[in-house]
């Protein structure tokens, strides 16, 4: 690509498209986004969703675009997986068959009878982890690939290859595993983060020589945010071939969370100009609902989706964006579903007061503008933060502005 997308609604570093600066990408058409929320981002600390939770969150994935949901364990979740066949046809369902328990093969049937799609056959890929599991790297390798050929029989429309803590395997073995299970007839193979700890440039190295072992098979990343790098590891991993991804809706996710669905699309499009199929207007209020279903509200600065990130407050940043808000922002709002906002606080100026005043449709005199301004900012000094719409409003009236 050498331009965003929609460039009328995009505003990112012209770099990003440059092809002296781009040059060693291989992003690969046709990237599938497997939202994990009801599996990984159930396993955060405080979130539990209901029967009718997962359904409605689903039916909210399925009604953007997103074509992959990963619904939870093979055998576990069958149910869970039945309702949200009934509610969402063309949803393609995803079950983790935990490899190393002694009833798999039985959780693999069940779940795809259930109705799942996608079975991902997990096995641990360390040492250490394998020890504890009594299991030797052969004896991993072989039970690998005796649950991948199971799922090819059993009619999984994709049987994938998830290794965890695969970033701190033995890379020799990691990928002796990885060419195991492509020979049992795995469709994908996939790349674990398990505890966050990995760099791009590790990522970047390992999906590279994944890629090379076949054309045909997909390569998945699966990142965790534990040093701030899920993100940027994931479009690290995209960068060099990955093109099954997996996500969570707001991060949400095991001790720091993963990869936000909602910043990856938009980030995709922002910075590499691949439109996703999914409709990026309806993210903002699928975080919403998400927020709604697990009572983790959102932060008012996160990426993409906060209440904050397109507000301006600084006098100076009003004006600029009062002129042209292609001036203070990367992307257009509308992009995302999120809107702009004037919030008012510490360094708010007389724009920012007007503004504001006009957004609540409320007038006050010129000749007020100044102690309007004052107030504002005592009252964010005082109170540690700016004051909401209904107390400004109350400051406006005190002050003398009527209603218009």
């Amino acid at each position: 690509m050498t331009a965003p997308s929609r460039p009328d609604l995009i505003h990112t570093s012209p770099l990003n498209f440059h092809p002296d600066v781009t040059g060693q990408e291989r992003i690969r058409p046709g990237i599938t986004i497997t939202d994990c929320t009801l599996r990984e981002g159930q396993q955060a600390a405080e979130v539990a969703f209901s029967p009718d939770d997962e359904v409605e969150f689903a039916v909210a994935l399925e009604a953007i675009g997103v074509p992959v949901v990963q619904v939870g364990y093979a055998g576990a979740d069958d149910g869970s997986v039945r309702r949200i066949r009934a509610a969402c046809p063309r949803l393609s369902l995803a079950s983790l068959l935990v490899g190393w328990k002694p009833d798999a093969g039985d959780a693999l049937l069940s779940a795809r009878q259930a109705g799942s799609d996608v079975c991902s056959v997990l096995f641990r890929s360390t040492d250490a982890h394998l020890d504890k599991l009594g299991h030797t790297r052969a004896s991993a390798i072989g039970r690998v690939q005796e649950l991948v050929r199971m799922a090819v029989e059993a009619g999984y429309r994709e049987v994938a290859f998830g290794p965890s803590f695969s970033t701190l395997a033995d890379v020799d073995y990691l990928f002796e595993m990885y060419q195991a299970a492509l020979d049992a007839g795995a469709t994908v193979i996939s790349l674990a983060d398990s505890t966050g700890t990995a760099k791009p440039a590790v990522v970047r190295y390992l999906v590279s020589r994944m890629r090379a072992l076949s054309d045909t098979a997909g390569v998945r990343v699966h990142m965790h945010n534990d040093l701030g790098l899920a993100m940027a590891n994931t479009l690290a991993g995209i960068e060099c071939g990955a093109d099954w991804i997996e996500v969570t809706v707001n991060g949400l996710g095991e001790r720091a969370g993963n990869c936000p669905l909602e910043e990856l699309v938009v980030a995709l499009e922002a910075l590499y100009g691949v439109r996703l199929p999914i409709r990026s207007e309806g993210l903002f209020g699928l975080s919403q609902t998400v927020s709604r279903l697990t009572s983790v509200p959102i932060p008012p600065m996160k990426p993409v989706v906060g209440a904050d990130v397109f507000s301006n407050k600084l006098e100076i940043h009003v004006i600029a964006a009062q002129a042209d808000p292609k001036l203070m922002e990367p992307f257009d709002p509308a992009l995302a579903g999120n809107r702009r906002t004037i919030r008012l606080g510490r360094g708010t100026g007389p724009t920012g007061v007007r503004m504001k005043l006009g957004e609540l449709g409320l007038a006050l005199a010129e000749d007020l503008i100044p102690r309007a301004v004052q107030e504002v900012n005592q009252w964010a000094v005082t109170h540690k933060r700016g004051p909401t719409d209904s107390e400004f409003a109350e400051l406006a009236r005190r002050l003398g502005g009527p209603h218009r």
